[in-house]
């Protein structure tokens, strides 16, 4: 297994350094707000993984105010806890009844051990993500956003993100909001920093 690079301050410059170098839009951006981008933190384990759920397809500011209210209503947000609030409950705190069920399946497989969420730190990035997308609900932006805010991981890239796709739209200066494919062509020099660019991109979509 090779050695599993996350995000510190050495690889945080180091990865502003690469980006300089092999995009020049990137360059300008990062000159511009001196190196600064703004994180992306999750707590790691079940709690970062819901958030992330509760986060699927709605702004920011929605996301935090539902998943605020998840963690009043369960005081301790664990599997187990979440697995006795009845879904009127949940429902009221501003959950679909669709994420309610993804977050129930996430549960479950934290409670038999399908899920584990130690285990996962020992694994690559693709591993990762290919044993969370088993559970139905968490998809690829989910699978990829884990990677980045709860485990930081250095190359992950959450590709379908509005955000991002709307941010490389504008610094690259694309008639059209870029297809799968482009996406992943014009990320390619940016391995393996993708999780600083993406956090970078975020950073001007917010912003600007």
């Amino acid at each position: 297994m090779s050695r599993i690079k996350t995000l510190n301050k050495n690889s945080i410059s180091e990865g502003i350094a690469h980006l300089k170098k092999v995009d020049a839009d990137l360059k300008k951006i990062l000159i511009k707000r001196q190196d600064k981008i703004n994180p992306f933190n999750k707590t790691s384990g079940f709690e970062g993984l819901i958030s992330l759920i509760v986060e699927q397809q709605l702004s920011v500011a929605s996301a935090k105010a539902i998943f605020t209210r998840v963690k009043l209503l369960a005081n301790n947000l664990t599997p187990e806890i979440l697995m006795k609030l009845d879904d009127e409950s949940l429902k009221s705190t501003g959950l679909s009844r669709q994420k309610i069920s993804y977050c129930r399946n996430i549960s479950l497989a934290a409670i038999d051990g399908t899920l584990n969420f130690e285990g996962l730190e020992k694994m690559e990035d693709d591993q990762v993500v290919n044993e969370l997308i088993k559970i139905k609900g968490v998809g690829e932006w989910t699978a990829q956003c884990y990677l980045m805010g709860c485990m930081k991981r250095l190359d992950a890239w959450p590709s379908s993100d509005l955000g991002l796709l709307v941010a490389i739209q504008r610094i690259k200066g694309l008639e059209e909001r870029p297809k799968s494919f482009t996406i992943e062509e014009i990320a390619e020099p940016w391995k393996p920093f993708r999780t600083i660019a993406a956090l970078l991109l975020w950073s001007t979509y917010d912003k600007e």
